[in-house]
């Protein structure tokens, strides 16, 4: 039997289909705000500072409690992955909602 040959722009379509539902499942997860609020995040030990501060009279500035340990690594394609993922939810919420609204009509 020969071997069908592999169109290129079906793996490319493939691959670009694996990458926005990684996109899209990262989105709807709430992988990538959970690691910004893990940035404002009060530490244990920030709290008791805190905390000791206040109650010595000290002056309180939120900025010396905070520590930023991770970077933000955000850039075009992974902000234009989320308005990729939130247009084609938006589609398929409205389809899925028309649909519904015409068996409405229809029974």
């Amino acid at each position: 039997m020969p071997r069908k040959k592999n169109n290129l722009f079906v793996r490319i379509i493939m691959v670009l289909f694996v990458v926005f539902l990684g996109l899209f499942i990262a989105a709807k997860s709430g992988y990538y705000e959970t690691r910004l609020n893990k940035q404002v995040v009060l530490t244990s030990e920030a709290i008791k500072q805190f905390e000791s501060d206040v109650q010595n009279g000290k002056k309180v500035d939120i900025n010396n409690y905070i520590t930023k340990d991770t970077k933000d690594y955000t850039n075009s394609f992974t902000r234009a992955g989320e308005k990729l993922a939130k247009a084609c939810e938006k589609l398929l919420t409205g389809g899925i909602t028309n649909i519904w609204e015409f068996f409405k009509v229809l029974f």
